[in-house]
This record gives C-alpha cells, structure tokens and sequence, in this order.
C-alpha cells in the first residue's frame, strides 16, 4: 500500500513543531525531540515527499517557442516630456462614501486603537500562514461594495484548536496602536482544504474556496487601508489580507499608488511566484499570478514594508493622502487628475504600460512625484480575468519567445528591454545598483528647500536593501541632483547579483525638476517607507536616524502638496529657461 502523500502545509507544520519541541530542551533532549519529528516525517515516506515536490514538474511540458519580437528604438527622456495620459480602459465606480470634511484625519485617529504596542507590531510573523489563511475577492472599494472572504484551514493539524475570527482593521496612527478594529465576525469553523496542484502551462497557482464569511464596506467608514485578519481562539493573527477604501475623488492634494501587482509577483503561497517553484525555479516559476490565493513569503512582508509602514507613518504626521491600488491606475489612467504630488512606495517593481505612461503623463502636467523606494518599473506586466473577477491575473512571462503576446505595450519583460525600450529612469532618474545589499546612506548635498543638519550619516539599513543610483544619459534627466549618496555591500559576495556589473553598489536620493513646473524625489532604497513607522517588522535605523528620516520626508511631501512645486525649490533652472527662450 502506497502512503499517503503529505502536503507543504504538514510538512511545514511538523518542521516547526519539530522547532517548538526542540528548543527549550538542549543537548540530548533536543536531539531526541528532533529525531521524534524526522521519524514522522519517514513516516510519510521520503520518496513520497520528493515525488510530492517533482510531481508538477514532471506532468507540465515546456511552454512553446516562437519567433522574437521586435527591437523597438529608444523612448528618450527628450520624448517622455510629451506623453500624454492614456485613455480610461474602464470608468472608474463614483465614490459612494460620504464626503470627508476638514480635518476629518485627524478626528479619525482620536477613536481607539488596538491594543498594541510597536514591539508587538514588529514580533508578528506572517511570512509562512498560520493554520489558517484567507484572500479577498477585492482588493479596490467603495462604501456600499460586499466583499467576500475566502477562508481555509491550511493544516490538518492545528496548533490551536477551535474555530477561527474575521476582523477588519483600519490601518493608522490612533495613538500610536497601529489600527483599529471596524469589524469582526462570529467565529468560524474552517474547513481543511488541500493547496492545489499546479495544472497548467503557467504553473499559476490559484485556489477555488468558497466563500466562508462577507461584510459590507459602511457607508460611514474613512478612506484608507484596511487589513481582514484571521485570528485564532487565543487572538493570535494567522494572515491576512488587505483592501483599499477609495476616497471620493481629490478628496486630499496627494495620492498613494499602492504595488499590489509586485505583492503579488513576490506571493509564494502554494509553493510557486513569479520567482520561485518547488525544482528549477528559472522555468518552473509562474507565469501567471492569481490574486485569488492567500499573501504569504515575500509578498506579504513587501505589504508591510511598503503599505502598512507608510501609512502609518502618514497618519501619525497627519498627511492626507488618498489611496488606489496600481490596477486601479492602469484600467483607469485619469485618476491622476487634479493631484498636486503622487507617491509610490518601497518596491513597485512591476507595473503595466498605462501604468508607466500615467506616471510620466503626471509629472508632464505639473504633479510632483514622491518615489519612496527602489527598483521601480523593472518589469512590464499585463492583467487579466480569475473566476472572480477582471484583473485578478497578472501575466509575466519574462522572455518573448515564449509570451503569447508579442506587442511593445502588452509583452511582458523588463521595460529596459529593446523590444519595449522605456527605461525605468524615465520615471525615476535611477537604474538598479544593487539587490540583497547593505550599507549607510550620509548627505551628499544639501537642497536649500529642506530644514535639515549640514551633515549627517544614516547608517544600517537592512540587509536586503534593492538600491538604486543616479542613470545617465538620453533616457534620464539631465538635471538631476545627489541629495544622499553611502556605497553598500552585497549581503552575499558570491550570490549571482555580484556578476552583474552593470550594478555600482552606491544607493542615491536624488531630486531633480521639469519643464512642467514638477518635481520628483526619488529616495533609491526600498526601506525608506518601512524605517519611517517604528512598526515595520524588517526596520533596523536607530530612533535617531528614523526622526530624522521621517522630517526629510514630511517636509518633501508638505512641498509636494502644491502643484508644479519645481520653481520653487530649484528656481535657477526656470530663470536659464525662461533667458534661453527670450534669446531665441
């Protein structure tokens, strides 16, 4: 008789109750208790396990070739200055919440947090699912929207018996508590149900659970970001997922672009991303991506880092600042219009072409751009339709030969690539310096629109920093300016980043100005959103460099509340353009 096969799930679980058993008993004990766990995992059958792990590899052919696609020319920096927005893919739902009144921000953060403290924030562990895990069939709504959960129990064996809780929680300051609870429901027995196996040429991992629990968005609840989490009996948060409340449009003067589409790219549950797989990650990685899976891995930790961090920070200084997602500005470009400043944070790594053209259209109509991160616009993406709706698969295929689709606006392979030819730096001013890295950050040079020392060091920013340095050349602005500068090493010498030579190893904040009167900054480290909360689980600045982190920032995105700010802060550029033209 053949054994039955185990899932990743009860493996992983016996893994780390192997751990829990092991550690408080050292020398011969945890020897003991660690080879109590191995014989159960003989149990399963080694040979089980590893055909478990190949089974999908062995069952799924290569994608087939076909001929490349064309080499496109260069899109010169010269040429992005006449970008305009593209046209709506749909039209955006009006916003059914009530109208916000002045000063409603804070009013909104007087209500009472939960009851917990930065310490608790930075302990949670969310990059592995509990023993339960759940995703959102929306992830954009408006006041009025139903949203469904979709809720499992991932273990067969619990740690904690009983039945699990929804909440939701409103991610923001509320005195220095994180969030607060909006609603709960009654507890709920999950239902065990197997991460399924990966059929299909993609190798997409999407899951088919029913609905387990819903709620409607009230018609009384702030903007903003939102968390539903799964609880166990004990209050133990065991995964979660989140959900923007739109505003009603430019309802504050600055918008917040949120990188769901790289969450996504970086979501390792059911064992695949965009990166990884069980054997040969290069070609058995997922060319598709379903939202209709749990966040979990990297994919979650880049939500904290990036959406979670940031706004908390932004409600403790009280910035107002409406929030999408990056699908929502790729099906509905014009979004853009009437903001004064635009901000993505962290790692928005992954976009679509409307996406991209949005961006560069904002900046050419006088929106100033606040790029709180690194790695931006390395990978073109395109979406599409999941079981539950439109835009819930993001599609990358990563070489042409083997995409279906072979135009410049829908391939998906990096942006610098000849075939699209967009550099990233159109939009940033920066290339990629470096992934995996560490280093410190000290000032290079002091803009005199910033109330800052007139010299300082930040040092210690996390291990695995992506950074970028200032790009030269047609594609980049010929006018931009270092603001911080540090060299950082690889967090590994002989990991397959330190062949790349192209990359310096310098990480670099610049800033620079338009012809349309806007400006950008650009910070060049992925970690600045997640070292400004004191909440972030990855952070590692000192309280020191973190206060001085969070001025920088609150006085650029004060700044950057009015349109066109560029005249302003770099005045002498305008003053050589406005005598070059009287000249002519």
């Amino acid at each position: 008789m053949r054994i039955r096969k185990p899932t990743r799930a009860e493996l992983l679980h016996l893994w780390h109750r192997a751990k829990e058993v092991a550690t408080p008993h050292r020398g011969s004990y945890g020897l003991y208790y660690t080879a109590i766990a191995l014989i159960l995992l003989g149990a399963f059958s080694i040979i089980n396990v590893v055909d478990y792990l190949r089974s999908d590899s062995e069952i799924l052919p290569p994608l087939k070739v076909h001929a490349d696609a064309a080499v496109q020319p260069l899109y010169t920096f010269q040429e992005s200055l006449n970008q305009t927005t593209p046209e709506n893919v749909v039209t955006h739902e009006r916003s059914m919440c009530q109208p916000l009144q002045p000063g409603w921000l804070q009013y909104e953060n007087q209500n009472p947090g939960l009851k917990m403290s930065s310490k608790e924030w930075k302990a949670l562990d969310l990059f592995t699912a509990g023993d339960s895990a759940l995703w959102l069939d929306k992830d954009s709504v408006t006041c009025g929207d139903t949203i469904s959960i979709h809720a499992a129990a991932t273990s067969r064996y619990l740690r904690e018996e009983g039945p699990r809780t929804f909440h939701v929680i409103r991610i923001g300051y509320y005195g220095g508590t994180g969030a607060r609870e909006i609603w709960s429901s009654k507890p709920t027995k999950l239902v065990y149900r197997n991460t399924p196996s990966v059929r299909v040429l993609t190798r997409m991992v999407e899951t088919k659970w029913p609905t387990t629990s819903s709620f409607v968005v009230g018609s009384d609840w702030s903007p903003g970001l939102y968390l539903v989490t799964s609880t166990s009996p004990k209050g133990v948060i065991e995964n979660w997922s989140p959900f923007f409340l739109r505003s009603p449009a430019n309802t504050a003067k600055l918008l917040v672009v949120n990188s769901t589409l790289t969450w996504q790219a970086y979501n390792t549950f059911g064992g695949r991303s965009a990166y990884r797989a069980p054997v040969s990650p290069k070609t058995e990685r997922s060319k598709v991506v379903s939202f209709d899976r749990p966040y979990i891995g990297s994919g979650v930790m880049h939500m904290d880092r990036d959406a979670v961090s940031l706004t908390q920070y932004l409600e403790s200084e009280n910035i107002e600042a409406d929030q999408i997602t990056d699908v929502d500005l790729s099906m509905t470009p014009h979004l853009i219009d009437g903001y004064s400043g635009i901000i993505l944070s962290g790692h928005p790594e992954y976009m679509t072409h409307n996406e991209f053209a949005a961006l560069l259209s904002a900046r050419n109509q006088g929106i100033n751009l606040a790029l709180l991160g690194a790695n931006t616009a390395y990978w073109q993406v395109r979406l599409s339709a999941s079981p539950s709706g439109a835009n819930r698969r993001m599609e990358i295929y990563r070489d042409a030969r083997i995409d279906p689709l072979t135009t410049p606006d829908k391939l998906s392979v990096e942006f610098g690539n000849v075939r699209i030819n967009w550099q990233p730096s159109l939009i940033t001013g920066e290339k990629t310096a470096g992934v995996h890295v560490k280093g410190d950050l000290a000032l290079a040079s002091k803009p005199s629109w910033l109330k800052i020392p007139s010299s300082f060091t930040i040092p210690g920013w996390p291990i695995n920093s992506e950074i970028d340095s200032q790009a030269l050349g047609q594609a980049a602005p010929a006018n931009a300016h270092v603001f911080l500068s540090g060299p950082f090493k690889l967090k590994n010498p002989n990991s397959k980043a330190a062949g790349i030579k192209s990359r310096s190893l310098k990480a670099q904040s610049i800033w620079f100005t338009l012809p349309s009167g806007s400006a950008e900054f650009v910070s060049g480290i992925n970690y600045w959103p997640c070292e400004l909360s004191g909440f972030c689980v990855e952070s590692t600045l000192s309280p020191t460099s973190r206060s001085l982190l969070r001025s920088i920032t609150t006085q650029i995105l004060h700044l950057w509340e009015t349109k066109a700010v560029g005249p302003k802060i770099d005045p002498t550029a305008y003053v050589k353009k406005s005598t070059s033209t009287k000249k002519k």
